[in-house]
């Protein structure tokens, strides 16, 4: 049996049930007041307890509760946080989706383009509700989520990272997903590949292979890290209450090419 959920149904009883820093397919992460195109490709999200935290000078580190995700008596990450700042895990749902915006490495200058991410949406709580429960409405509303493709809003720095504010431009059918994947890439082939020297050149084939148009198995590539390996990163590493609490990223180096 996972450890993991899966749908909304699990939202309802998260607080009553509560008693890995993964290199993987990249974060979706937005600037404040900027707006990204994204398509889902799952209906139901894949849900458990994540902590998010600073290591290696950098935020971009999860891992899953320990304790909360009944995983074992004891959390390491957990351990970690002062009475000042406690180091809380949140309620996420994991959706997989194609990102249709472009965006270009720094060095390089190379569009990407229809990269396969992460989309993790928060619960929040009761006072400040997250964007999982938009999810979970925009279900009910349009009765599916893979297919449908979003314009979603950061509105501003105080908001989640994974933007806020949906708009719904499109309704593909699952079954043309594929057709839908292979216009769109063809186009984005003809634009990439005219600028690319000739060993350089992309292929739709070598597109699908490293960003398939198809849900993540979330379980295959999210693994917990073992107990011992997390009390050795925060061994004599408690915070101090001096510290700065810091935000996310995007998971991914702007260097990065996702094929």
């Amino acid at each position: 049996m996972s450890w993991m959920g899966t749908g909304y149904d699990d939202i309802e009883t998260a607080y009553e049930r509560a008693g890995g820093g993964n290199k993987g397919p990249r974060r979706v992460w937005m600037r404040p007041n900027s707006t990204v195109r994204l398509m889902f490709l799952d209906d139901d999200p894949t849900t458990f307890w994540e902590h998010q935290f600073q290591y290696n000078n950098t935020w971009t580190n999860w891992e899953p509760c320990v304790v909360r995700n009944k995983l074992g008596s004891e959390c390491p990450v957990c351990a970690s946080g002062t009475e000042k700042h406690p180091e809380y895990a949140s309620f996420v749902g994991l959706h997989t989706v194609i990102n249709m915006t472009p965006w270009f490495t720094k060095k390089a200058q190379q569009e990407v383009c229809f990269s396969r991410e992460i989309f993790a949406a928060k619960l929040g709580g009761e006072k400040k509700p997250g964007v999982l429960k938009k999810l979970k409405k925009l279900r009910e509303k349009y009765g599916r989520l893979r297919g449908l493709v979003f314009d979603i809003e950061r509105p501003g720095e105080q908001t989640e990272s994974c933007g806020s504010e949906f708009d719904l431009v499109e309704k593909v059918e699952p079954s043309d997903i594929k057709i839908y994947a292979e216009k769109h890439l063809r186009e984005y082939l003809e634009r990439v590949n005219a600028k690319a020297p000739a060993d350089k050149k992309l292929t739709m084939e070598k597109l699908l292979q490293r960003n398939p148009w198809e849900p993540i198995d979330f379980e295959r590539v999210i693994k917990p890290r073992p107990i011992d390996e997390l009390r050795a990163m925060f061994s004599g590493r408690k915070r101090s209450d001096d510290d700065e609490v810091g935000g996310g990223s995007s998971g991914g180096s702007d260097d990065e090419m996702p094929y």
